[in-house]
């Protein structure tokens, strides 16, 4: 029996979308089976793989729990802690939500999904709590693929580093992450986010011209659209 002890976290859950569509296509298809299996393989690996590069001076209670749930990823992390100065579990959720989406983008897959702030218990393979809650409730009911702040978050972000970062940003008064950040790109080496938004501008392009259905084109205009807004963000940035 789980010994369920409450302590105030943040918490985001992400969906990756299209992932029902490909599951029923690979039941057909041989085609569609290995690019599920890879799809599968890339989720599973992706926390690992961050987690791997976390410098070894931060604490490993620090270092957000993650949970695969099918093609959903939960992960979570302490709000704050007194002993270490500076620190955010906030940001900290946040930066591995733009981490992931910039690795699923490479993949050609658009995340949508939510984050909430509250007391929460997450164990080894479940976790409760009503910021869990609401994280899942702002992923089911959005529409365009970004993972949105509840309001909770947003009036914690607010008050502390991220009241002056692009970390998160706003539209249509929604506050979301920036899944676009281009410090996050992994391609670190000279021009490494500039040839990353030209991958995924082209992947774009490529699922807009593909006859996909209306609802799921729309997530791809509208990610267009984003892109697009963040690319002449970062070449301000690359010309200063």
């Amino acid at each position: 029996m789980p010994n369920i002890t409450y302590e105030q976290r943040a918490v985001a859950f992400i969906d990756v979308l299209g992932f029902k569509q490909l599951v029923d296509a690979s039941v057909r298809n041989d085609t569609a089976r290995h690019e599920l299996e890879s799809l599968i393989g890339n989720l599973e690996s992706a926390i690992p793989v961050l987690d791997a590069g976390v410098s070894e001076t931060v604490p490993e209670r620090l270092i957000p729990k993650h949970t695969y749930i099918s093609d959903c990823i939960i992960l979570s992390a302490p709000l704050d802690d007194p002993n270490v100065k500076n620190y955010s579990g906030l940001e900290t959720v946040v930066m591995r939500a733009i981490q992931v989406t910039h690795r699923m983008l490479d993949a050609g897959y658009l995340l949508r999904g939510g984050i909430s702030v509250g007391p929460l218990w997450h164990g080894d393979g479940n976790l409760v709590g009503p910021p869990y809650q609401e994280a899942y409730l702002l992923e089911h009911n959005g529409n365009e693929p970004r993972i949105v702040l509840s309001p909770s978050a947003v009036e914690h972000w607010g008050k502390g580093f991220g009241a002056g970062s692009r970390m998160c940003i706003r539209q249509d008064d929604v506050a979301f992450v920036n899944g676009l950040h281009d410090f996050y790109v992994p391609d670190k080496s000279y021009g490494g986010a500039e040839r990353a938004f030209n991958k995924y501008a082209a992947i774009a392009a490529d699922r807009v011209a593909s006859g996909l259905s209306k609802s799921v084109r729309e997530k791809w205009e509208w990610f267009q659209s984003y892109l697009e807004a963040e690319r002449s963000e970062a070449e301000k940035w690359f010309k200063a």
